[in-house]
């Protein structure tokens, strides 16, 4: 065994006490558990015994590996260890300290499943790994036993001392394995959590446990010496308290009575610190003191277990605001180009002549990565005289040519072959000029773009840029010559508002469609909008909580060939909220709506503009588009003047990076714009999906059914997309 291993067993002990050695029936504190420590045989054996009912193999970088056992524990769990843990490693080949540290690894994974007996052997046979398992009887938690608390606290401190497994189990799982260093674990907590409460000298004896050697439950007997309760007496402030707001004077006063604990008092006293710096205050500082001397009037919280009620404990806050501080310069560190410092100047020069703002400072900071040129940004607030600040900008350039190529498949849009060039610092001008060209199965596109991320040295980005597209969808093919400009600006760090125009020239042709299915056959049309998007979300391109909407309005004109100038006003909404349940479940929902209304008939309204509903992020029982109603032919959806979706969905991660998904989908397409408040013709779409995540956002697969199918409506869709559903 090699050092290293030795090392390991020894942490293993230390954070995972009592696996190393059997369970019995009798009663003990888990801390007996370590008096049988493993020997090496327990982890190693050259000769390990034939007891596989199977083999599993697993070939990482060349290196083989058979895992030897039954149960579905090593079908599933050891293999992933064993798949992670070579790709770590970064072996090329086989050797015995790579087995035995495969082996150590699998049998942490069993411990931490339960299998407080699993035995693993390992022997290098040739140029293959042999990893043999004996899993042993699964322990799983019994009953929880508190004693010295109030049994009405027992669900509450039950669930702190679970959390580690839970955690690792999944908020769902109805039975846990009984893993007793996250016994161990969870006592901490459950100490923790009566100090929070007030309980400050709350101690916990060794968790006891006992076995049921038939059923493999495990009971736990932890016993709790709370102690007195200690609460919050008077919360003075003093010092230089004019500048303190009433807010966090409030928020100072209502601890007065509350459990006493250093969180919540650290949490005042930062929280306090941080919003004079917001006000301007640079160089504040708030100090706190405690006095527990004071003796408690009463027990302000219930004693418990018999326990005193303990004292009050006095706080006071010194304040030491100083002088309110304005950002004067803007200093921009000569490792920078001419582009570079351009756009550094420009996006912080929005905090120039203002009050430190520590949050705008942040804003702004994201905003300069955000243009891609910097490949690091350090800013650092200097004192350069009486109430007068500096931001030293520094940093370094990323690089400035980038090309790109990709390829893939959507079922709406068929294949995908594209290319893109981009340079992000064109000329060293700090502005962006971009050129792609895609492929597809409906058609083709390329645009050309130009951007810059401090217009007219303002905190406004612009975008704009020429492009030409093709489309061809059933019975109808159609081209267009648009350009388009964007003017966007990030107001918060969460919120982002969008100016935005759009001109273009469209050639449509069908020799089934009528006049008034296809609408204008020649046209031009003008638009120009606003769009608000609130983003709440812990990561926009791997989701996991928080919440996301947005609102935009369109108004333009369309002028036909043998038609009346029309006009036409659009609006839409989206919203989506994401919640975690546990490590490997989310829930997730959605909703889009969208509404237009015209001047002249709803057949002035070309084809392309009107809205539709089915698809990939819409109601999925349906093909793109193909909710709604269709031409006289049964084979062109024709969209409406409304549509609205409300999605359901809830995922599991069944292995890293790959998600099931079962979800449920509603949704209608209205001819008039008013019709979407009505939903007078629901339809619906239930389904399983798939996700994998990549860098980019998810690779999604979804299958919807279409639970009310009609006369010529299909059983069901099929849909391969990247991005999110909502």
């Amino acid at each position: 065994m090699n050092a290293c291993h030795l090392t390991r067993v020894v942490l293993l002990a230390v954070w995972l006490p009592g696996l190393v050695a059997p369970v019995t029936g009798q009663d003990r504190p888990v801390e007996a558990l370590l008096e049988t420590p493993a020997t090496q045989a327990d982890l190693q054996s050259e000769t390990p015994s034939d007891m596989s009912s199977g083999t599993r193999s697993v070939k990482v970088r060349g290196v083989k590996v058979e895992l030897r056992g039954s149960g579905d524990f090593l079908a599933g769990e050891a293999v992933r260890v064993v798949q992670d843990q070579l790709a770590l490693a970064g072996d090329m080949s086989v050797s015995a300290p790579l087995a035995d540290d495969l082996a150590f690894f699998v049998r942490g994974r069993y411990l931490q499943g339960g299998y407080a007996r699993a035995r693993v052997d390992w022997a290098v046979r040739g140029d293959v790994i042999v990893l043999t398992v004996d899993e042993g009887m699964r322990l799983m938690l019994g009953p929880i036993v508190l004693t010295g608390v109030d049994e009405l606290l027992w669900d509450e401190l039950a669930g702190y001392l679970v959390r580690p497994t839970r955690e690792r189990s999944g908020l769902l799982a109805r039975k846990l394995p009984f893993v007793e260093a996250d016994v161990v674990a969870g006592t901490g907590l459950v100490v923790r959590r009566l100090q929070a409460a007030g309980y400050l000298q709350a101690a916990a004896a060794a968790p006891v446990v006992e076995m049921d050697e038939s059923t493999g439950l495990v009971a736990v007997t932890l016993a709790l010496m709370p102690g007195p309760v200690s609460v919050f007496g008077q919360v003075a402030l003093t010092g230089e308290t004019a500048v303190v707001t009433p807010l966090w004077q409030r928020q100072a006063a209502a601890l007065q009575g509350q459990p006493f604990n250093e969180v919540s008092l650290e949490a005042l006293r930062a929280g306090l610190n941080g919003g004079l710096q917001q006000l301007g205050y640079f160089a504040a500082r708030v100090e706190s003191e405690i006095d527990p001397a004071v003796p408690a009037p009463g027990p302000t919280i219930p004693a418990v277990g018999g326990e005193p009620a303990g004292t009050t404990v006095a706080v006071t806050l010194r304040v030491m605001a100083g002088r309110r501080f304005e950002v004067r310069d803007i200093q921009v560190g000569t490792g920078l180009g001419r582009g570079a410092t351009r756009v550094a100047r420009s996006i912080f020069a929005a905090a120039s002549s203002q009050r430190f703002a520590p949050e705008t400072i942040d804003l702004l900071h994201r905003r300069a990565l955000d243009t891609g040129i910097f490949s690091r940004l350090d800013v650092e607030p200097v004192v350069i005289g009486d109430g007068a600040l500096a931001l030293r900008v520094a940093g370094a350039e990323a690089r400035p040519r980038l090309l790109g190529l990709y390829g893939g498949y959507e079922t709406f849009l068929g294949p995908i072959l594209g290319a893109e060039v981009r340079h992000v610092n064109f000329m060293d001008t700090g502005d962006a000029l971009a050129a792609r060209a895609e492929f597809r199965g409906v058609g083709h596109e390329g645009s050309v773009q130009w951007s810059d991320p401090a217009w007219w040295g303002s905190s406004w980005a612009l975008a704009t840029g020429l492009s030409y597209e093709t489309f061809t969808f059933h019975d109808y093919d159609r081209e267009t010559a648009a350009w388009q400009s964007a003017l966007t600006r990030r107001l918060t760090r969460r919120i982002t508002a969008e100016a935005f125009t759009a001109v273009s020239y469209n050639l449509v042709n069908s020799s089934v469609l009528t006049a008034e299915e296809l609408g204008p056959d020649e046209y031009s049309s003008a638009s120009g909008g606003l769009r608000l998007t609130l983003d709440y979300r812990d990561n926009p391109v791997s989701v996991r909580r928080g919440w996301l909407a947005g609102v935009s309005v369109e108004s333009g004109v369309i002028d036909g060939n043998d038609t009346a100038t029309t006009s036409f006003l659009q609006g839409s909404f989206n919203a989506a909220w994401y919640q975690p349940l546990g490590t490997r479940w989310r829930f997730a929902l959605g909703t889009h709506a969208s509404a237009i209304t015209a001047s002249e008939t709803d057949s002035a309204i070309p084809l392309d503009l009107r809205n539709f509903n089915g698809g990939a992020t819409s109601v999925r029982s349906f093909a793109e588009r193909e909710l709604g109603p269709v031409s006289a032919s049964g084979d062109t959806p024709l969209g409406g003047l409304a549509s609205g979706v409300v999605s359901a969905e809830l995922s599991w991660e069944a292995w890293r990076n790959l998600e099931v998904a079962a979800f449920v989908d509603a949704g209608t397409t209205g001819a008039e714009a008013s019709s979407i408040f009505t939903a007078e013709d629901l339809r619906y779409g239930i389904g399983l999906g798939l996700r994998y995540r990549l860098p980019v956002g998810p690779l999604r697969v979804d299958y919807g059914v279409n639970p009310d199918r009609r006369d010529g409506e299909a059983a069901g869709a099929l849909h391969v997309t990247f991005g999110f559903a909502f």
